[in-house]
């Protein structure tokens, strides 16, 4: 990776020749070294702290966690060929309005190293969206630059972000080759807002909804006199989070219990689910999550098929008790358990793809028409509903929030 000429110390030497240097040139270009277009590049320092703590587990002969940190050199070597495909694109591309360095450096050679450059980062860009790949090529191919043609920098550039998720790097990591306009660093790569923090690689926004209903749940509980039958509807009934899938077309925190039977325990690829079966063991019920809720709902008595942690006699222990057992336990019963029963499909669906040889790291999941599709959406949609909507989308969330992230 970095060769004799860059010698000892840490930022090497402008002599050296291999990839290291590489990412030392572009980050001056895109703004990404320490210091923004001086010091040493970010992709630089990244790998030489992955570098070193790759060494110190191989000398003690730790070899299986030696695997993330090679999946993390990989994504960090291919920020410095995005970004030379990039640049390339923009020395020689066509005119853009508003843009008046793009195409302003057109040469066969720098027509070459874009090719190049491109050529060095294609199957990782094929492997995450086909059609992404395709565009990059159809742009930046040798050949082109012969017959007038040059590329749109601009499609050049959103083929390459739309794969930014996949590849493991962020808009940050690439930079931009100026402040503004079309040639500035990317401020987001999903066209889904964040959850919690959290990219999705595909649309939840329904299914992180479902803490609305929640948020209206626990309202309805609020003051002197519980409003019991209306906190019943936001369970049993729901209203925020819309669903094909569900029989009133509205998903609802009651169904996640009420339908673990078939979705963790009998009808599932993986079935049954070791998490699940735990608790179905220890239980004796399927839906010990709704008898509990509902059963607090409704001010009843109720016992665990197995005997265990009861009986709950709800009809005597008071509006205290019941309000606690029913917003407590929609949470961090019913829902707890179905994140990871999305989290345990999204392994089913991978596993159990259509074209199965194609299911891998570099999931298109930007792509419905992706084998790999499905997988990555249950996964977010276990993030959603861990998360839910009110978490906002930055790291640490927001106190309104009132899912398990928020416990």
């Amino acid at each position: 990776y970095a060769g004799s000429l860059e010698g000892p110390n840490v930022g090497g030497s402008s002599a050296g020749e291999m990839v290291y240097r590489l990412a030392e040139k572009r980050c001056a270009n895109f703004g990404t070294c320490e210091s923004g277009e001086t010091g040493l590049s970010n992709v630089n320092k990244e790998l030489l702290a992955d570098f070193t703590a790759g060494e110190a587990l191989l000398k003690k002969g730790l070899c299986h966690a030696v695997r993330p940190i090679v999946d993390r050199i990989i994504k960090q070597m291919t920020v410095p060929l995005v970004q030379g495909s990039l640049r390339y694109a923009y020395k020689v591309g066509e005119s853009i309005s508003g843009e008046a360095k793009v195409g302003t450096d057109r040469s066969q050679k720098n027509a070459a190293e874009g090719a190049v450059f491109t050529a060095a980062v294609l199957p990782l860009v094929h492997e995450c969206n086909v059609a992404a790949a395709k565009t990059i090529s159809d742009e930046m191919k040798f050949g082109l630059y012969d017959q007038g043609v040059f590329p749109d920098f601009a499609a050049v550039k959103a083929a390459f972000e739309s794969t930014y998720d996949c590849l493991g790097i962020t808009c940050a990591d690439v930079g931009g080759l100026s402040d503004t306009g079309v040639a500035a660093a990317c401020s987001k790569t999903s066209p889904w807002p964040d959850i919690a923090g959290y990219t999705p690689g595909s649309d939840v926004t329904k299914h992180a909804n479902l803490d609305l209903d929640q948020q209206a749940l626990v309202q309805a509980l609020k003051g002197g006199t519980p409003n019991w039958e209306l906190a019943e509807d936001w369970y049993a009934v729901g209203g925020y989070s819309l669903s094909g899938k569900a029989p009133n077309g509205l998903r609802t925190m009651k169904g996640f219990s009420t339908g673990a039977e078939g979705k963790m325990y009998n009808n599932c690829d993986g079935c049954p689910y070791k998490t699940f079966s735990a608790f179905y063991d220890y239980y004796g019920d399927f839906d010990y999550a709704d008898k509990w809720v509902s059963a607090a709902l409704d001010g009843t008595n109720m016992a665990f098929s197995s005997g265990r942690h009861g009986p709950n006699d709800f009809a005597t222990l008071g509006d205290a008790a019941r309000i606690e057992a029913v917003k407590k336990g929609t949470a961090y019963m019913n829902v707890w358990m179905y994140v990871i029963r999305e989290f345990e499909d999204a392994i089913d669906d991978c596993e159990t793809c259509a074209d199965g040889l194609n299911c891998n790291e570099f999931s298109d999941s930007l792509s419905s028409e992706s084998p790999q599709y499905n997988a990555v959406h249950a996964w977010d949609e276990g993030v959603a509903f861990y998360a839910g909507s009110l978490e906002g989308p930055n790291v640490g969330g927001s106190s309104a929030g009132e899912m398990v992230y928020r416990l």
